[in-house]
């Protein structure tokens, strides 16, 4: 079995999301305005409030020609100081590089079914500085809704808060 069949590619369900989702403030926010097609799947995981389930589409909704595709999404981040914006670069910086190391070694390991070797802290205040990076990139991309939505998108690694 080909490798590319093992692990779908992104946004397929059950596809590992690519670190993209979590660079610049737009997180999956943005993502989602760039790809309004996945918009209806995050609908009843009740995050975005402004995607109303179709059960509470009133007839009001439905006259002013309500779609999902149409409803804008605002990011948990809008407006960040210089010195927040350093900050914020550099925990972004740090959860991609070990979010990308953690995703490769979980696919390599499906490819070659040999058990991953996930990333390894050179010591407690990185494990820290990822921590409270993991945290910033929950707001940009909460991994628990991504998990609730129809798409069922996965994150098979340590993700951790």
């Amino acid at each position: 079995m080909a490798c590319s069949s093992i692990v779908p590619t992104f946004p397929a369900n059950n596809a590992i999301p690519p670190p993209f989702l979590f660079i610049g403030t737009g997180g999956l926010a943005g993502w989602l305005n760039q790809n309004p097609s996945y918009k209806s799947s995050f609908v009843n995981t009740g995050y975005f409030p402004t995607l109303i389930p179709s059960q509470f589409i009133t007839s009001s909704l439905v006259s002013s020609n309500y779609s999902y595709e149409n409803v804008p999404l605002c990011s948990e981040v809008t407006q960040l100081s210089q010195g927040q914006a350093r900050l914020y670069n550099q925990q972004l910086a740090l959860f991609h590089k070990v979010y990308t190391f953690n995703s490769n070694a979980y696919v390599t390991a499906q490819c070659t079914g040999i058990p991953p070797m996930y990333y390894t802290f050179r010591d407690y205040q990185e494990l820290n500085n990822y921590r409270s990076a993991a945290q910033v990139a929950n707001k940009l991309a909460p991994f628990q809704v991504m998990a609730q939505a129809s798409t069922s998108w996965t994150a098979p690694f340590p993700v951790l808060f």
